[in-house]
């Protein structure tokens, strides 16, 4: 299912976080936008660019603020049609559904969504459900993915499948009966449950875990500066397995909150392994976890040396009941990509951390 969004405010492009949270709204409903068009109202070309993305995807969200009455003359010609007032709104006599400040009209098979919206205030109901049958996953074991693959293939369902980072792939795989996710979903949770978790998102996944299982995380983060914590809290439900975390970005900082030896410092520095160990040991007292995750690292673009170029990162992650895994990394891209990097290392290694833990076959009880 191909799907679009065009935005009639150029500017708004320009309001990152509005433009994200109206991304996220449309995948509930539709799943991922292929494509995404922000367009001036006095463009020439405004109704060929729509008539173009239309004959491309089958689900077209429209959005616009300032513009809205235009946006409607705008579909009305596109889809040869006139307007009518409704709810307050000018809107093409086809449309098919309406609600305050939102109408579906179909073009052939292509519906339209068109939404006024206000970046102060929550977004209009979206009038398409037409997500497929899906079933989302990420694997922890190479050797696992073939077996994966081939038990896809054999329900007759098609599947995609990414690189995050070394060693941990993301696939979603696509059917056309809800039967065929439920027996997928089921021998993804029995037959391959030591090496793969079900879901969309690996920190929502994670929380959700420790939330069932009544264990607590926290971290210590240096170059991340809070976006592990950050990944953590934009999930519901994790006060009960977070109480809080620590930034300790400058080197008195990492003595002072959580305990690293300025001895460490002197002979290693903030950036190695044994730095993030005692992270890792020091926030996991100072908040009496179960779980704790640490970075240390040059994020750039400035600030490497010979022996520490920038992208070397120290992750490392400790199960107060199992095991600790600290890997160096030698990571590529920007300050920013670089920091995101760190972060799935973060998590990868805090899964493999207590394995048991995290990977929980669920018992069968479907004759499949």
């Amino acid at each position: 299912m191909k799907n679009a969004l065009i935005v009639l405010e150029y500017a708004m492009q320009y309001n990152h976080p509005f433009i994200s949270y109206l991304k996220r709204e449309i995948k509930q409903h539709v799943g991922e936008l292929e494509t995404v068009h922000f367009i001036k109202k006095g463009d020439d070309d405004i109704v060929m660019v729509l008539e173009e993305v239309v004959a491309r995807h089958q689900n077209v969200f429209v959005v616009s603020a300032e513009n809205f009455s235009f946006t409607g003359k705008i579909i009305a010609t596109l889809c040869h049609d006139g307007l009518v007032l409704k709810e307050g709104m000018l809107i093409p006599f086809k449309a098919e559904t309406f609600t305050k400040n939102s109408y579906l009209i179909k073009k052939g098979s292509t519906a339209i969504n068109v939404l006024k919206v206000d970046v102060t205030a929550k977004l209009p109901q979206i009038l398409i459900q037409s997500r497929r049958d899906t079933v989302s996953f990420y694997t922890f074991d190479a050797a696992l993915q073939k077996k994966i693959e081939r038990e896809i293939e054999q329900l007759e369902m098609h599947f995609e499948k990414v690189m995050m980072t070394e060693g941990l792939y993301f696939y979603r795989a696509y059917g056309i009966h809800v039967s065929q996710t439920e027996t997928l979903t089921h021998h993804l949770e029995t037959k391959f449950a030591d090496g793969v978790l079900v879901g969309e998102d690996l920190s929502e996944i994670i929380c959700n875990r420790l939330i069932e299982g009544g264990q607590t995380i926290t971290a210590a983060e240096s170059c991340t500066g809070g976006m592990l914590a950050s990944e953590i809290v934009k999930n519901s439900g994790v006060s009960a397995i977070f109480a809080g975390s620590v930034v300790t970005y400058a080197n008195e900082i990492k003595q002072k909150l959580v305990g690293v030896r300025e001895s460490t410092l002197k002979q290693y520095g903030a950036v190695s392994s044994e730095c993030v160990r005692e992270m890792l040991n020091g926030v996991i007292q100072k908040f009496h976890a179960d779980f704790s995750l640490a970075v240390s690292g040059v994020a750039g673009p400035t600030g490497g040396t010979r022996q520490k170029p920038v992208g070397t990162v120290y992750v490392g992650a400790k199960s107060r009941a199992k095991d600790i895994k600290i890997k160096k990394l030698s990571l590529k891209g920007d300050r920013t990509y670089i920091r995101e990097q760190s972060i799935l290392w973060a998590f990868k290694l805090l899964v493999e951390s207590n394995r048991e833990f995290f990977f929980k076959k669920v018992e069968k009880t479907l004759d499949k």
